[in-house]
């Protein structure tokens, strides 16, 4: 146990004393009155995002909490107004005992309903918050014996994580125990010249906004990205590290796999070569974090290779993955970088971080990469916005 499980407790046994000091009618109303609240907020919520989609993160999050406690505090407050009128009279009847026992029962379980709603979205919070909940035994056996909490909990991530990056596990599982990323760049200097040379920044246009990500070569006039990169894009382009920008077309986009192709006429790029990983060796990861015109090398190293069921880019559906578990300390705009090793080949395609340790990274292993090279191009196809 943690310190947000000994939380959970003491929130349950508050519950239990609010219910036991109110009783069930009092206490039913409210929470009836909560729970049609929250339902409502399923869709309000959403709507107000959708009003001010693209703009800044801060607004985002303000807009959707006032919204969220404006819609479940009036219609919570109607309920609570007759539940006290009913109160005082049970309180004068045999009956208040047995109104108050089933009060504090129910209210145990309306605040592990509470939970359940909650910690998902707060899984997603970067740095202790997520930490504490991916690491908390209560959570973690809510989560194994509860069905998947109700689409409100997507608007809700949306609001506390904005990376755009997918669910590698669609449980609350913490982040793999990985040791540090080495200190130094152990690919020769050489080799990352050449690797360097066939990568991109990737500007995808939509959405009330610009989003940019990384990508590479993997075969003529063509680059591979993420697919959360380029969701919803009206238009794309391509920087070369020399600066030279391109008119790119996405052919392929697979929100499952968090893959893109992109086509780009005239692209004058080296295609990067191929190879399986090596576990526990060290490489690089060349991107451009933050959108920056130059690429950035990360040393690396890849700790493991296994299957991990997570969801699509749109945090709906569960998939399945083969993901790389890397040791490197990876930023925002990462996304789609090359993962290489020594002699400059590709490992595998960067696509999240973990929000509980900034030095976790994960990478799409090979077998995805082919598998999105093999299906059929279907020009212009970006999907909606994330």
């Amino acid at each position: 146990m943690n310190l947000l499980d000994v939380l959970l407790v003491l929130l349950v046994v508050i519950a239990i004393g609010g219910g036991l000091r109110l009783g069930l009618v009092a206490r039913a109303a409210s929470w009836i009155g909560l729970a049609f609240g929250v339902a409502l907020a399923t869709w309000t919520v959403p709507t107000a995002l959708s009003l001010v989609e693209g703009g800044e993160p801060g607004l985002r999050l303000f807009v959707g909490l006032v919204v969220l406690a404006i819609t479940v505090t009036v219609v919570a407050s109607l309920f609570q107004a007759v539940g006290l009128r009913a109160r005082r009279t049970i309180a004068a009847s045999p009956l208040s005992g047995i109104d108050r026992v089933l009060g504090a029962v129910a209210g145990a379980l309306v605040m592990t309903a509470v939970l359940w709603f909650l910690l998902p979205a707060a899984s997603q919070v970067p740095g202790e918050v997520s930490r504490q909940v991916r690491n908390s035994t209560l959570a973690a056996t809510l989560e194994r014996t509860t069905p998947d909490p109700p689409d409100a909990v997507r608007a809700l991530r949306s609001l506390v994580d904005t990376s755009r990056f997918p669910e590698v596990f669609a449980d609350l599982q913490p982040a793999p125990v990985t040791g540090p990323p080495p200190e130094e760049i152990p690919v020769p200097q050489d080799v990352v010249d050449r690797a360097t040379a066939a990568t991109v920044n990737v500007e995808a246009d939509g959405c009330n906004r610009r989003y940019e990500g990384s990508g590479f070569a993997f075969a003529e006039n063509t680059v591979v990205t993420n697919a959360h990169v380029v969701a919803g894009a009206e238009q794309v382009h391509v920087k070369r590290p020399d600066g030279e920008r391109l008119q790119a077309t996405v052919v392929v986009f697979d929100p499952d796999r968090d893959l893109a192709i992109l086509e780009v006429a005239g692209l004058g790029q080296q295609p990067l070569e191929t190879a399986p990983p090596e576990m526990g060796a060290d490489g690089a990861v060349i991107g451009y974090p933050g959108g920056q015109d130059t690429p950035r090398v990360a040393p690396t190293r890849i700790d493991d290779q296994r299957t991990a069921i997570g969801r699509d880019i749109y945090g709906r559906d569960r998939t399945e993955r083969d993901v790389l578990f890397l040791s490197s300390a990876l930023q925002q705009g990462d996304s789609g970088s090359p993962v290489i090793d020594v002699e400059g080949r590709v490992n595998g395609v960067v696509f999240a971080i973990s929000p509980d340790n900034p030095t976790a990274a994960f990478a799409l292993a090979l077998s995805e990469l082919e598998a999105v090279s093999a299906a059929p191009r279907t020009p212009g196809e970006t999907g909606p916005c994330i």
